[in-house]
């Protein structure tokens, strides 16, 4: 992984400091160095005019938002001054040191105030990333029940929180199409103020399994994911109502098993009717969920079958355009090799020795228990967030 250096070398500085000048005078709004990427590998000057390659994290406000980049520039000298041309964009992945400094610390501190005066009442829902399908699932059935609707007519606004970088959060508002804002939170500094307020314990989940290179690609959570969860509060603090998905293997870790949009909203409906000075509203340990789950051992089974009955085969929502349409195709195909699964077994149980038929059940045991016991035991990594 790139090796992000900060402060900037001194020899560099100059050089530097011209590409960000450069750079916020093309955005129209300024932005500070934060790091340089991989300074030693940055090539020594032949002449005083030679150019050089370097890419740099540059921190500021775009289009509204606080982000970080990692850009590229060429920098060569033109007469007493530099010239500065910007090469092609970086795009941010795992691979990249920009995503997990986007937005910068301390951005996120106050959010939760500045947004709270603006509304009657807020709704956060704390999703997974970008990557999750189920996720995609959950947001989208505000706007496909009307209920984003129906919180603006009521005089509040919702948001959907995430641990991961705004870049990515940003991706997902715009390709899922939830029309209501997405807040990248990769420093969990909206969780510690809602923490600190004792609104929502919510449950962090720190563990991330040897994904498959294309997830591994999409996920970027420097201090843990966030299991889904729901908060609405009025403007005088008031919390209106609470949620929180507690992990375990029936809804896969916290993957499913979601409050269901309506349910929130006829929850909500009700804490608004209530009179000024009702106690908030406690955790929903009754709530009405989309699924109800599933046996862990099918889970597997699913997952194995998905690769082959060698490797778990995640199903994910990644960058590339992974649409829900392929991922229900890839379960449809794994219910398929379920059965050639079986029709395999019986197979050789009837026709091959039963020393041979023995042999290979020994070693595809051997092979997929590492793996069945890396993902059993991958919920006792879930902690309450602040302990």
């Amino acid at each position: 992984m790139p090796k992000v250096v900060q402060p900037v070398p001194q020899a560099l500085a100059a050089e530097v400091e011209a590409a960000r000048a450069w750079f916020s005078k093309k955005e129209g709004t300024e932005f500070k160095v934060t790091g340089i990427v991989d300074p030693e590998k940055i090539a020594t000057k032949e002449s005083a005019d030679a150019s050089r390659v370097m890419q740099l994290i540059l921190c500021g406000n775009q289009d509204g938002h606080d982000v970080c980049l990692r850009v590229p520039f060429t920098i060569s000298h033109s007469g007493t001054r530099f010239e500065v041309q910007q090469l092609p964009d970086i795009t941010p992945g795992v691979s990249s040191p920009a995503p997990l400094l986007d937005p910068p610390p301390q951005t996120r501190k106050g959010w939760l105030d500045r947004v709270m005066v603006k509304h009657d009442f807020i709704v956060l829902v704390f999703y997974r990333g970008f990557w999750c399908p189920p996720c995609r699932i959950e947001l989208l059935s505000y706007q496909k029940n009307k209920i984003v609707t129906k919180i603006r007519e009521a005089g509040g606004e919702i948001y959907a929180i995430t641990s991961e970088p705004h870049t990515l959060a940003l991706n997902a508002n715009k390709e899922w199409g939830t029309h209501f804002d997405h807040i990248g939170d990769p420093h969990h500094e909206i969780l510690a103020d809602i923490h600190q307020r004792g609104w929502l314990p919510l449950f962090i989940w720190n563990y991330q399994p040897r994904f498959q290179e294309e997830i591994r690609k999409s996920l970027s959570h420097p201090n843990g994911i966030f299991q889904p969860g729901v908060l609405a509060v009025n403007q005088k603090g008031r919390i209106l109502y609470r949620w929180r998905s507690i992990p375990n293997r029936r809804n896969i870790g916290g993957a499913a098993c979601r409050v269901t949009a309506q349910h929130v909203w006829v929850n909500l409906e009700k804490a608004l009717a209530q009179a000024q000075g009702t106690p908030n509203s406690p955790l929903d340990e009754e709530a009405v969920l989309d699924s109800q789950g599933y046996p862990f051992p099918l889970f597997l089974l699913i997952l194995f079958a998905s690769g082959w009955f060698l490797k778990p085969n995640f199903f994910t929502m990644a960058t590339n355009n992974h649409s829900l349409g392929q991922i229900k195709k890839q379960l449809q195909i794994a219910k398929q090799r379920i059965i050639l699964f079986f029709i395999f077994w019986i197979v050789a149980i009837i026709w091959f020795p039963a020393w041979l038929t023995a042999l290979i059940f020994l070693i595809w045991i051997a092979i997929v228990t590492p793996q069945v016991y890396e993902l059993y035991r991958s919920g006792k990594y879930n902690t309450v967030f602040g302990k």
